[in-house]
């Protein structure tokens, strides 16, 4: 007995364009790592100083709000998050694009619900991936705004005293809220955003039709929740992270883990002690989710318009 008669017949429709779960899955990945590292650049001109800010917060040191000192530290910082926003925009691609055409045998209803679960898993891992590239570069930044050093001192100090594992303090925990982070600004915020459009559709618009306006408002709207829901998911890392970081020059051989970090924190005042500096991260982090989600559509639709790259990808 013949099985086409089980088919669905819209399934039996769909094309390869139907299947592709992001734009990013069209590019390549030197044109995601570009389109990343731009992005990442950007995200980070506009809101350094509250970095710097959340830094001193979390670290019970004052805050300094001369423009120079909320900037110092920003070369490293865009030295770190370019590539590490070129790691995430480029995994994410690719994993998305390996993923893309595995959906065909699915209605449209499981083939989305299939997508968001995708999107978030193939985001953790490139999140989690850049960890390696932010550790470091991070840490050297939190020193630089702790000791007023410069760049090539502070690194030179750190090797000099500990060697490069040194570089690495606080890896587990970085990795970990980078993994949050990137499913939150790569695949919820966008999932967000869609749900609106499916839900209200009378305020967003439908997907299909809804107005620049009206893609603004669902994307402004779904970036806010998602940063917000972010910050307190990843706040407790991200604190233990800098006090580990800052501690890093310190003459001790053996500096506390993350765990033993988490525990003082804990003992010093309890949950609050986790949550500091969460009001300039929450701006940050939502901030970020705008500016990165925004720059990354817009970059994408020129990419994939004028061919940017394509012939060398």
């Amino acid at each position: 007995m013949s099985n086409t008669s089980s088919v669905n017949p819209k399934m039996s429709n769909v094309t390869e364009k139907d299947c592709i779960i992001d734009p990013a899955a069209k590019l390549s990945g030197l044109q995601n790592a570009v389109v990343g590292s731009l992005a990442g650049m950007t995200e980070v001109l506009i809101q350094q100083p509250t970095i710097a800010i959340k830094n001193a917060i979390q670290q019970g040191m004052p805050i300094k709000w001369a423009p120079s000192t909320l900037y110092r530290g920003v070369g490293v910082t865009m030295a770190s998050v370019a590539p590490c926003t070129a790691i995430q925009f480029g995994v994410n691609g690719k994993l998305l694009s390996a993923f893309s055409q595995s959906g065909k045998h699915l209605d449209p209803i499981q083939r989305k619900k299939r997508e968001d679960i995708v999107k978030v898993g193939c985001a953790t891992i490139a999140g989690f991936t850049s960890a390696f590239m932010t550790a470091p570069g991070e840490l050297v930044m939190t020193l630089q705004q702790n000791t007023g050093k410069s760049f090539r001192r502070t690194i030179a100090e750190v090797l000099r005293s500990h060697g490069i594992v040194r570089m690495y303090r606080g890896l587990d925990v970085t990795a970990a809220r980078e993994s949050f982070w990137c499913a939150s600004y790569l695949a919820l915020g966008p999932a967000i955003a869609s749900k609106l459009h499916d839900t209200v559709p009378s305020f967003f618009g439908t997907t299909e039709s809804a107005s620049i306006g009206q893609q603004m408002s669902a994307s402004a709207t779904a970036s806010i929740l998602a940063g917000i829901l972010t910050v307190y998911a990843t706040q407790p890392f991200d604190t233990v992270k800098t006090v580990m970081q800052g501690e890093a020059i310190l003459p001790n051989r053996s500096l506390p883990n993350s765990i033993a970090t988490a525990q003082r924190l804990w003992k010093s005042g309890g949950i609050k002690s986790f949550y500091r500096g969460t009001v300039p991260r929450g701006v940050r982090l939502v901030g970020a989710v705008i500016i990165l989600g925004q720059t990354k559509r817009i970059l994408e639709k020129v990419f994939l318009d004028q061919d940017i790259l394509a012939s060398i990808s």
